[in-house]
């Protein structure tokens, strides 16, 4: 008895902050950072939307995303024409994959509730915390790099160390060094609470937007040109056979796929950003601009600087990493060149910091939630996905696991089809209509219970979607060949799959139809639209048990905006007009 007492105990010390007048209990099924957002938490307005894809946009991934396209044989032409097609999908599909989080100001793992079924909803959770954990050590190591360039810009001996670290490491001294140093400064932003990003997010673009723009008109400055790669870059890159008709249109198609799949982890999460949008169309024109341009410019910026560097550095190899680029500038010029590789390097550092605390350690913080809310927010989960990101060795994944790499831009098999289901559940199933409070219900009353807690129709698109992908999947990741109609398949991958099952879900839909369609609360429960105190309205959840249960009178759904009040206006009459 004793020894339950004290079980007991230790698990209530360790359950997560809770507001004492909320007007819901803490539960294995909700908490502060997984309830619909109150409008004081939405903090987001358009140009908010527009900074966080400057910060995460001018990125060392996104730069060095061109490498592999002209490894493929496509000329830079070709390949930044990939670029932009698949940097409009992503634009809008972002945008779209917004539009519950903007409208019920929910995040990822609480919309999987009504797309998977309340259990059904831990699959894809799992799968997004997988990929947050993994994406944080390699931007980590990123991190790393470029902290390495600021100390090296400081102390030129720094980057001439001795190593003192075994071989097979797969870093020197001075590499373990900055990537623990970059580790290390990150915690404490991993504390800052999303709703307050707008602020830090307005000096981390003007320094990276200056510090990317600088070095791309110094280099063309320098070169007097385009540089190597912009005439000849199948001879330059030593590729033996240059893609034509046919096959040139199948290489950029998965060109174009390629862009896609490189971000299928955010736009499958956005909604856990959107949901910060203070008005439901702030996210929405600004994404479907801003995420493009980014994209397009920073791939763009770096083919240009490559290529440039090639030209006035020809005795090194392909400098397609920032960093590396900024080592070999220090290393062939002046006292001038340090000052100026010092704050570039600053410039990057801060950019990896926006990456990878708002895109994976954030998500993985609120994914994790979504999993352990009674015991885990957003800045505990934060904290295990650092943790987790370092102790995976990200160092030996990016510099000696090429396959290990293939499996993960590769992904977007498996997130594409999830993705669709999400998008089409959403906008065409739905009709944009959600009942907030049955989405906090372990019960069969739950309109969202379906099967056992498991929405079976989902599952069968999600497999209708994936199993296409899967045989040219396989020989990818083991560099083999396959058919050449599996093989086109493989190209499509997010696309095919992200239409498949969404198409599959549409037609399961009508033949089973899904419970509860058209309703949502007549009651602001949770104090979304307007705030409220515990006083005003029943709590949500119950006690010990862990079961939830509604009150009698919060039933039926209606969204604010439904009752004639704009999301975003003076709410204090609301309450009326229940």
């Amino acid at each position: 008895m004793e020894s339950t007492t004290s079980k007991k105990s230790l698990l209530k010390k360790l359950e997560v902050p809770h507001e004492k007048d909320a007007v819901y209990e803490l539960t294995p099924w909700i908490n502060r950072d997984i309830v619909p957002l109150p409008p004081s938490r939405r903090t987001w307005g358009p140009w908010s939307f527009v900074g966080f894809w400057l910060v995460t946009g001018i990125n060392i991934s996104g730069w060095t995303s061109a490498s592999a396209l002209l490894a493929l044989g496509l000329n830079v032409w070709q390949a930044m024409l990939t670029v932009i097609i698949g940097n409009i999908i992503v634009g809008f599909a972002v945008a779209l994959n917004g539009l519950p989080g903007g409208e019920w100001h929910i995040g990822f793992p609480i919309i999987n509730r009504y797309v998977w079924g309340l259990y059904g909803s831990f699959f894809p959770l799992l799968m997004r915390i997988l990929l947050s954990f993994v994406w944080y050590g390699a931007q980590t190591w990123f991190g790393g790099q470029s902290i390495k360039v600021v100390i090296g810009a400081i102390w030129p001996s720094f980057l001439t160390m001795k190593n003192t670290l075994p071989e097979g490491t797969a870093m020197e001294t001075n590499d373990c060094i900055a990537v623990i140093l970059f580790w290390v400064l990150s915690l404490p932003l991993l504390a800052v609470p999303p709703e307050l990003y707008k602020v830090p997010f307005r000096y981390a673009t003007a320094s990276i937007t200056i510090a990317a723009f600088a070095l791309f008109i110094w280099a063309l400055a320098k070169q007097g040109g385009g540089g190597p790669l912009l005439s000849d870059p199948s001879t330059f890159l030593g590729i033996d056979k240059v893609p034509k008709g046919k096959e040139l249109g199948w290489v950029m198609v998965l060109g174009v796929t390629t862009n896609v799949g490189s971000i299928s982890a955010g736009i499958m999460n956005q909604s856990d950003y959107s949901r910060f949008a203070r008005k439901p169309g702030d996210q929405v024109l600004s994404q479907i601009i801003c995420v493009p341009i980014m994209s397009i410019l920073t791939a763009l910026v770096g083919i240009i600087c490559t290529s440039c560097a090639a030209g006035f550095f020809p005795d090194e190899e392909l400098l397609w990493e920032p960093y590396k680029l900024l080592i070999a500038i220090q290393t062939h010029g002046g006292p001038g060149a340090r000052a100026a590789v010092f704050f570039a390097g600053c410039a990057f550092v801060v950019s990896q910091w926006g990456i990878n605390i708002s895109g994976n350690g954030v998500s993985g913080g609120i994914d994790l939630s979504g999993v352990f809310p009674k015991y885990i927010n957003i800045r505990r989960g934060a904290f295990i996905t650092a943790c987790v990101g370092l102790a995976i060795n990200p160092w030996q994944l990016l510099n000696t696991a090429n396959r290990f790499i293939t499996v993960l831009s590769s992904f977007a098999v498996f997130l594409g089809p999830a993705t669709g289901l999400m998008i089409t559940d959403y906008v065409v199933v739905r009709r944009r209509k959600v009942r907030l409070s049955h989405l906090y219900m372990p019960t069969q009353e739950s309109i969202y219970w379906n099967t056992y807690g498991i929405n079976f129709r989902a599952v069968f698109a999600w497999i209708n979607g994936v199993w296409p992908l899967m045989p040219g999947f396989i020989a990818a990741v083991q560099n083999k060949t396959t058919s050449e109609g599996w093989t086109h398949m493989y190209y499509l991958s997010w696309l095919a799959g992200f239409f498949i099952s969404g198409t599959t879900y549409i037609i399961l839909c009508k033949i089973w139809p899904l419970e509860g369609l058209g309703e949502v609360d007549d009651k602001d429960v949770f104090g979304t639209f307007t705030e409220i105190t515990k006083g005003d309205s029943t709590s949500y959840g119950s006690g010990e048990s862990g079961e939830n249960v509604i009150a009698s009178q919060m039933v039926a759904p209606v969204l604010g905006r439904k009752a004639g009040v704009e999301d975003g206006e003076d709410k204090s009459s609301w309450k009326g007009k229940f």
